[in-house]
């Protein structure tokens, strides 16, 4: 996701040749603050062993003026150009990643969004709302801070015990651990945590096995350092070597204002 068009340096600063005002400049202001608080205040305060960093406003609106410009026409529906036509972005935040199993299933991929988005912007979000994503400014701005969000975030794994109750099953022909666990909502590790003695390898048919309910839930451990060039490496999906510079260049413009 790039603006691949003027440097920053002439489509931020060439108000007299298009006739823009710093009204049209500062449009989204409201919005970027207001969002950028909504993101800080739900991670803070969802994650608080994660070490989350307050997102500085300001540098979503140099990556607004980085990727569109208030001189480019996509400013007007899709400031943060995420949900271009071709771009990953979008189905990442959506997490409609789809990929095809051995077994000829269809699994949906998710990376990590549902764990960035707070609930008052979820509904809007959605797989259903992708087109208005495209043409609504506020919504692009929404999706765009997610997808940043996304990309810097360290995800890790761990095991849900949903009751405490053991269950015993009898392993069937062709069984294995993975498909037990799939078949009884159960995880791996938790079938050889109650079972120190088997052996994946080496199931056979009418082995007892105890199992409880457990699920593997993705979580945030921590978070990368954002900055100019971490932006430029994570959200720049065209590899616009000055974009770091230009970012620099606009965030340096915003604080001048």
């Amino acid at each position: 996701m790039s603006y691949d068009g003027m440097p920053a340096a002439c489509h931020i600063h060439c108000s007299d040749r298009f006739s823009q005002t710093n009204e049209m400049r500062n449009q989204y202001d409201a919005d970027i603050r207001q969002i950028v608080d909504t993101f800080n205040h739900y991670l803070k305060k969802k994650y608080p062993t994660s070490n989350y960093h307050d997102l500085d406003w300001r540098l979503v609106k140099a990556i607004i003026w980085t990727e569109s410009g208030h001189k480019n026409s996509a400013w007007r529906l899709r400031p943060m150009q995420i949900g271009n036509n071709g771009d990953a972005g979008l189905k990442a935040v959506l997490h409609i990643k789809k990929t095809w199993l051995k077994n000829g299933k269809l699994h949906i991929q998710s990376e990590g969004a549902e764990l960035i988005i707070p609930p008052e912007y979820k509904p809007n979000l959605t797989v259903n709302n992708k087109h208005k994503i495209r043409q609504n400014p506020q919504l692009n701005i929404q999706a765009g801070v997610t997808y940043l969000l996304m990309r810097h975030a360290k995800f890790g794994y761990k095991t849900i015990v949903n009751d405490d109750v053991e269950h015993i099953i009898a392993v069937k022909a062709g069984d294995n651990l993975n498909k037990i666990a799939l078949s009884h909502h159960t995880t791996i590790g938790v079938l050889k945590q109650l079972n120190p003695e088997i052996n994946q390898h080496h199931l056979h048919t009418g082995m007892q096995l105890k199992y409880k309910k457990a699920t593997v839930k993705k979580y945030i451990t921590g978070w990368q350092a954002i900055n100019f060039s971490s932006i430029a490496k994570k959200y720049n999906a065209k590899g616009d070597r000055n974009y770091k510079y230009k970012l620099r260049y606009a965030y340096a413009s915003i604080n001048k204002e």
